[in-house]
């Protein structure tokens, strides 16, 4: 291990011991644990919260070529060759002085304990030690994690772009939905509608075993991810094995940037509408708001909006399409003694949804924005709410992107429900509790079901 390597360790530590003992804020967006429409006159010397996405701690597997998670950044023009290069991170401003906090909690004396044991590890570690930059990056968990705050985490660059491309709402890449298997290969869920990897023949079930010649049997996901993923009107050529068939085949597929699908509606039986949002990305009030406009143009008896496995997005886009559904009210509270914020989060009447007959289906998979729609259609007895109890992330988190591009996401805040009741740790609890079933949407889905009889009957 090379003295500069060593260095780069203790270097991490001591700006990351500014970073969080200081407080500083980036510039970037703000993350639910992952803009209102009105919000109330916030408190003398507070922060405004502009925005916010989901931060469940462990990400989900089912991804667009893909990752759920992102900053506040605008998406770059299609074919835009930038559109894949992290933003540039942005100085740390100087804090107001009410906000400093003593350093006192890290001294030279923990940093010379620090070095004498890393000196330990350089010299009689017998074993291969890490390149600098993931000495670095594990530092930076490791510090993270005597926080005690699950939702206070580093995203690691490549990561941190993918998330930042999903909830602006695109990406380049073939148009498919991955997962991993419990063997951990990686395997296509289902084609993108209309994306080239449906116009290449790839189906739901095929597996992924190389990209461009080689193999990536033993890969994570966010590796084989990483590697299909390029910039729009580049090929890629992906080994398929797929079951029931003997031999393994080639396609090659030119990138494209897609669309990310957040919406899908349907017209029921018995006259009712349906309609399932799965995140909330930069444009998931729009496109939920053109959907329930087709919807209601068909005069339904009620509408059911899915808000099942979706791990959150926005704060502005949650507080968005809590407002499609509302009248005045208040949406959420948010709260943060660091920086004396205690601000409602309000919505206005007058919006296309207000009146009709409606129910919410949520699950242990509807987290951060999610929660803060159905706690604020609940709480504001606009309807009810049928499924399971919910994740429970109730905290506020700003991402700051890093030079390198990954990102630092630091609880700065607490968010409410209207009727001022944290969720953290608890979750929403429905008004009818039905577990969910194994196939969302099929025949055997008991949760849509009781919907629907509620809907008709009111019972």
């Amino acid at each position: 291990m090379s003295n500069n390597s060593s260095r780069t360790f203790v270097v991490v530590i001591v700006a990351l011991a500014v970073v969080l003992l200081c407080g500083a804020m980036l510039a970037g967006g703000y993350v639910l644990g992952r803009q209102s429409v009105v919000v109330s006159e916030p408190a003398a010397g507070s922060v405004e919260i502009a925005e916010t996405v989901n931060d469940m701690p462990v990400e989900t597997d089912l991804q667009p070529d893909v990752a759920v998670e992102t900053a506040a950044t605008e998406p770059a023009p299609a074919g835009d060759s930038t559109a894949a290069q992290p933003p540039a991170a942005t100085p740390v401003p100087a804090l107001p002085p009410q906000l400093e906090r003593s350093s006192d909690q890290f001294t030279e004396e923990d940093l010379a304990i620090l070095w004498e044991a890393w000196q330990y590890i350089q010299t009689e570690f017998d074993g291969e030690i890490p390149a600098g930059t993931d000495l670095g990056y594990s530092a930076i968990q490791g510090a993270l994690g005597a926080l005690g705050d699950q939702f206070t985490r580093f995203v690691p660059p490549d990561v941190a772009q993918r998330a930042r491309e999903d909830l602006l709402g695109s990406f380049e890449g073939i148009g498919a939905f991955v997962q991993e298997t419990e063997e951990g290969v990686t395997e296509i869920a289902r084609p993108i509608d209309g994306g080239p990897a449906e116009a290449a023949g790839l189906k739901a079930g095929d597996l992924i075993i190389g990209v461009d010649g080689e193999s990536v049997l033993g890969q994570t996901l966010d590796e084989v991810v990483s590697r299909i993923r390029g910039p729009q009107g580049t090929d890629v050529t992906i080994t398929i094995a797929r079951p029931g068939l003997d031999e393994p085949f080639d396609v090659t597929i030119t990138r494209q940037r897609i669309e990310i699908p957040i919406v899908e509606s349907e017209m029921l039986d018995n006259n009712i509408a349906y309609v399932r949002l799965t995140s909330f990305s930069s444009n998931a009030e729009e496109q939920l708001t053109a959907a329930v406009q087709e919807l209601l143009a068909q005069n339904p008896a009620g509408l059911i909006l899915d808000l099942r496995d979706n791990p959150g997005g926005y704060l502005d886009q949650s507080v968005a399409v809590a407002d499609l559904f509302l009248p005045e009210g208040v949406v959420l509270y948010e709260r943060s003694s660091t920086y004396d914020i205690d601000e409602a989060y309000r919505s206005d009447t007058g919006d296309i949804a207000e009146s009709i007959p409606m129910v919410v289906l949520v699950n242990v998979g509807s987290a951060s924005a999610s929660e803060i729609v159905a706690g604020a259609i609940q709480d504001n007895g606009r309807a009810i709410l049928i499924g399971e109890v919910t994740f429970g992330k109730g905290s506020v988190q700003q991402t700051h992107t890093l030079s390198d591009g990954s990102e630092l996401r630091v609880t700065i805040a607490r968010w409410y429900t209207p009727n001022d009741k944290s969720i953290s740790g608890e979750g929403i609890t429905p008004d009818i509790e039905v577990p969910t079933p194994e196939d969302l949407g099929g025949e055997n889905d008991t949760q849509l079901q009781r919907a629907i009889q509620y809907l008709l009957t009111g019972e």
